[in-house]
């Protein structure tokens, strides 16, 4: 077994481990591919700090390479994408089975140790067989798309209703095409460029840099003057939030998505002039098989966000010269032989 260890920013060393003994309800897997993403590079800069040394990597597939006993679920080479939550099962939350709701979750990769080696031991309730259709590129983003399937759910769309997504990374684009899906009209506000060309050529029609145009009227004209009652800020973006309360009709649903250690001014005069209801969504949990079929069926299209392919035994090198702009709207792809 072999595994990249990060031991302080920007300071990567590989490591082999002897082959290790699965435990019963676990399953080896190959890993065979790994994404890296904004996320990712942040904890390798050590602009997101971790307790070293720690393994990176939360999105991954791979191929089941060894099953104990009777697993009527998987058996070896059945291609799988891997949920890196792992509830605690002891909290109120867990009790209550509300899984994504966990207080003490552990997130492989964020706050525990990831998926960046070729072999990895895994509870079998973490893998989802993938369909042959879905290519293992695709199949990367499937944290992506269920993550942003639990902010769809946490809004309770409503068809018709136009919906605010504030979003500097990619992520805002899957959520842009998950609303449309859903029969509601998204309304895409980036500060970057590029994520504004893609949107536009992914059929969202409204899609604004705030840096440029006057959001703020935009919306008032979209809408005829009733504003948006649903918004998504994603959490790692850089926005006024002046400009999220302006497009926000009185009474209106404020998600905020994701985790980071950016912190924002919130305005409480601007919360209970307007009622603002605010809340947090923050993984993906419960959501892959979904997430898994609307990829199979290209009902989320993520062929732009795919970037350059990585070899695993070259990936320190590769990190060590990558600047965070190229992951805005590409995450690369470690290959791993």
């Amino acid at each position: 077994m072999k595994a990249w260890i990060l031991e302080a920013p920007r300071t990567l060393r590989t490591e082999e481990f002897a082959p290790t003994e699965i435990a019963e309800n676990q399953i080896k897997v190959k890993i065979e591919e790994v994404l890296i993403t904004n996320s990712d590079f942040e904890i390798y800069t050590g602009a997101s700090k971790r307790k070293y040394p720690f393994i990176m990597g939360r999105n991954a597939v791979g191929v089941v390479s060894k099953v104990v006993g009777d697993n009527p679920f998987f058996n070896k080479m059945d291609r799988v994408a891997i949920e890196p939550y792992i509830p605690c099962e002891a909290c109120d939350e867990c009790k209550n089975d509300e899984y994504d709701k966990c207080s003490n979750m552990q997130e492989l990769g964020y706050n525990c140790n990831g998926l960046l080696q070729n072999f990895v031991d895994l509870p079998y309730t973490l893998l989802h067989r993938l369909p042959d259709k879905l290519s293992t590129e695709k199949a990367l983003f499937v944290p992506y798309v269920a993550f942003c399937l639990n902010v769809i759910d946490a809004l309770n769309l409503e068809k018709g209703r136009h919906i605010a997504i504030f979003s500097s990374t990619k992520t805002g684009l899957i959520l842009a095409q998950l609303v449309s899906y859903y029969q509601a009209v998204p309304v895409f506000i980036s500060n970057r460029e590029e994520l504004l060309e893609t949107a536009r050529g992914l059929g969202i029609f409204y899609s604004f840099n705030p840096d440029v145009t006057d959001v703020e009227n935009e919306i008032l004209a979209i809408t005829g003057g009733r504003m948006c009652n649903e918004l998504v800020l994603f959490s790692n973006s850089d926005f006024n939030m002046k400009d999220v309360y302006s497009v926000a009709a009185v009474n209106a649903n404020i998600c905020l998505a994701g985790y980071s250690n950016k912190e924002s001014k919130l305005s409480v005069a601007q919360i209970c002039r307007k009622h603002l209801n605010i809340f947090g969504v923050y993984n993906g949990a419960g959501s892959y098989s979904s997430a898994i079929n609307l990829l199979v069926t290209d009902t989320v299209n993520v062929d732009s966000l795919i970037g350059k392919t990585v070899s695993f035994d070259k990936l320190d090198e590769e990190l060590e010269r990558t600047e965070p702009e190229e992951l805005v709207l590409k995450s690369k792809v470690v290959k791993i032989n």
